[in-house]
């Protein structure tokens, strides 16, 4: 059977796009003839890009030249939320995508970027695109309306529903309904890369996110100020749309005198190994994360999580750990910390849970859930 994965933004770097890359490397393993079709705007970034999510993995892609409209897409809407003009980009041009290639008789056609139930065989939704909102200005109005504009000229008959958590899965079956077939897939985890037992810690606590106005990130300095005992990294990868989250993190950093508190961008894949196999604990802001693909990294080298009681983040990984490593209010974090900072035996058999829990994302759980997904459409 031939597969091909339609992925028109590998170059952002996300987990959505590591997702593509790991399914396209899935399907190859598996002994499937796989294409997996992109837009491409700098090849060399391009490149480095696929190398950092998927390290020795070479994936032979499809390239398309980055339609001049998605330019202007990204340009108008400068003043909206990041991460939102993201997925709405990606939906545009999967659409894209999708009216170029010509399905050979056979092939299974596969989404992984428009979170929309696509007319394809399998579309992977990391979030639905469409989501209530509560926003009433009239730019954010004008953008939902363009939103689901857009995702009603894609949606159609999907064959089958992926997701990346149960959250995520409550989330979709709240707007669309029992109309899809839906099944959770998690993404895989580069658990044995990051795996770590060292039981001597730093009194470190390490946040990674993306650097983007919507993941809150200035609510770690709130905890720094009470924790000014630990050390706080801020790690992330950087690129032009960070420069307003990086200087308003560096002014709050400067006006609060928080010297505890480093922001640490592009950190090289095994630097950040190293980071997390040192730290005591791993801390994520309030943003209901759908999986949590850096939570689960924590987890693995040893870093024991604390995180926002919402998101597949929280129902698939951390609430499976201990419930009382979860947090409503940033202010609660403090006192979490305090609570298992001295326990040395509990945080040991936190530690070994974590490990079993994650132990479930390896990529080989991955490949095999691809195998049983694809056997449906191929019996």
């Amino acid at each position: 059977m031939k597969t091909t994965i339609f992925h028109p933004l590998l170059e952002v770097g996300g987990g959505a796009e590591k997702l593509a890359l790991e399914m396209h490397r899935a399907l190859l393993e598996l002994g499937y003839e796989s294409r997996l079709i992109t837009f491409v705007v700098d090849e060399e970034r391009l490149e480095k890009t696929v190398e950092l999510l998927t390290p020795g993995f070479k994936p032979v892609l499809d390239v398309y030249e980055l339609p001049l409209s998605s330019e202007l897409l990204d340009t108008l809407m400068l003043g909206l939320t990041r991460g939102r003009l993201v997925r709405l980009r990606r939906a545009l041009l999967t659409k894209t995508l999708l009216n170029r290639v010509r399905r050979s008789p056979g092939e299974l056609f596969v989404d992984t970027a428009s979170h929309v139930p696509t007319p394809v065989d399998i579309a992977y939704v990391h979030v639905p695109l469409v989501l209530p909102s509560v926003n009433t200005g009239l730019v954010r109005k004008t953008y939902n309306w363009l939103v689901r504009r857009v995702a009603d000229s894609l949606t159609g008959d999907t064959g089958l529903v992926l997701v990346n958590s149960s959250w995520t899965r409550r989330v979709f079956e709240s707007v669309y309904g029992s109309r899809y077939r839906v099944r959770v897939l998690h993404p895989p985890v580069d658990v044995e890369y990051f795996y770590s037992n060292n039981v001597r810690r730093d009194k470190l606590i390490v946040t990674v996110s993306r650097f983007s106005p919507e993941k809150k990130l200035e609510s770690i300095l709130t905890v720094a100020r009470h924790l000014t005992d630990y050390k706080f990294y801020i790690i992330g990868s950087a690129t032009r749309a960070s420069g307003k989250a990086l200087a308003e993190l560096g002014r709050r950093i400067e006006r609060d005198g928080l010297e505890n508190v480093e922001v640490k961008t592009n950190m090289p894949r095994v630097e950040l190994k190293a980071v997390l196999a040192r730290a005591m604990f791993y801390l994520h802001p309030p943003y209901p994360e759908h999986f949590g693909l850096s939570v689960a990294e924590a987890v693995a080298a040893g870093a024991i999580p604390i995180v926002y009681r919402d998101g597949g983040a929280w129902t698939d990984i951390v609430s499976v750990i201990a419930q009382d490593l979860g947090y409503v209010e940033i202010e609660e974090v403090p006192g979490i910390v305090r609570r298992f900072e001295d326990k040395f035996e509990l945080v040991n058999q936190l530690r070994t849970r974590g490990h079993e829990v994650v132990s479930r994302f390896k990529h080989e759980n991955f490949k095999h859930g691809v195998a049983e997904v694809i056997k449906q459409f191929n019996p």
